[in-house]
């Protein structure tokens, strides 16, 4: 039963959004309109049809975050936002730290190994998503695989439905990279990455930093010390986020709070799905 849970949820999410790509009218193009609801329809073959192999079940939600990130802008420009927010949370970023973090760290501290090492553990995101679930899969606990995940997969909607309703471009779009940065071939590579890949209007909250919360929570909850791998890679991921000037600090904070309340929320819900469905099957048993 609970390997659909994350699937479930994905299709009620790739549902909404599909309704709001309907009423983004000539925003949204049909092969953008096409490649959605194919991918909705994927997540709903995968999350119920019988003949899908186990194996796929589980990790199709995982698979396809690369698209559920990437179509973010078509989402955004559905929803009719002309601008984004950034001047808002630029504001907010003000009034709490009394100056631009994303501008001042690396410009105060401009040091080659540290520069390096921060860009490094932010790097180290894209193995942070799969970790708790590779690792659950590769010792069979296939339960909390489909628990972890389902988990993640919250988190993970939560940020993207942030940046349907409050898309923030971030620092690097607005300002120029402090002449102090040190330009390593560290950096280099998350900068390239971040020009191939990222989706403008999904800085707040920092889904980096969210999901890297959740999978520490997750990684110390099944892994006990030993998750504290992922939480010390979290903390320079966070920091790193600022200092390399691709979040603001406060999309840092939103992505803490974020990952924390929907992992314990996330937790919490998976539990008592878990005590609904073992009440049904006791209920439906013959006696």
């Amino acid at each position: 039963m609970r390997a659909i849970w994350s699937g479930a949820l994905l299709v009620v999410y790739l549902a909404v959004t599909g309704m709001l790509l309907l009423l983004g009218g000539s925003r949204v193009t049909p092969g953008a309109m096409i490649l959605h609801f194919a991918v909705l329809a994927a997540i709903a073959a995968t999350t119920w049809l019988k003949i899908v192999p186990g194996w796929l079940r589980l990790w199709a939600p995982l698979i396809v975050l690369l698209f559920l990130y990437s179509e973010m802008p078509v989402l955004i420009g559905a929803a009719g936002h002309d601008q984004l927010f950034d001047m808002k949370v630029i504001q907010w970023e003000r009034a709490i730290f009394g100056s631009q973090p994303a501008l001042d760290w690396a410009t105060r501290w401009p040091t080659r190994i540290g520069s390096e090492l921060l860009h490094a553990t932010y790097l180290s995101y894209y193995a942070i998503i799969f970790s708790v679930p590779a690792a659950l899969y590769a010792t069979s606990r296939k339960t909390e695989f489909a628990e972890a995940t389902f988990v993640l997969m919250l988190t993970f909607v939560t940020c993207f439905a942030c940046y349907i309703v409050f898309p923030v471009a971030g620092p690097r779009y607005l300002w120029a990279a402090p002449a102090t940065a040190v330009a390593g071939p560290i950096r280099q590579a998350v900068v390239w990455l971040l020009e191939a890949r990222s989706s403008r209007g999904t800085a707040f909250p920092s889904s980096h930093v969210a999901v890297a919360v959740t999978q520490s929570i997750l990684a110390v909850r099944y892994f006990g010390r030993r998750g504290l791998i992922i939480a010390a890679l979290t903390l320079g991921l966070a920091m790193g986020a600022v200092y390399g000037g691709f979040h603001y600090a406060i999309d840092v904070l939103a992505g803490v709070v974020v990952g924390g309340v929907f992992t314990i929320a996330g937790l919490q819900l998976a539990r008592r799905l878990s005590l609904r469905a073992a009440t049904h099957a006791n209920a439906s048993a013959p006696t």
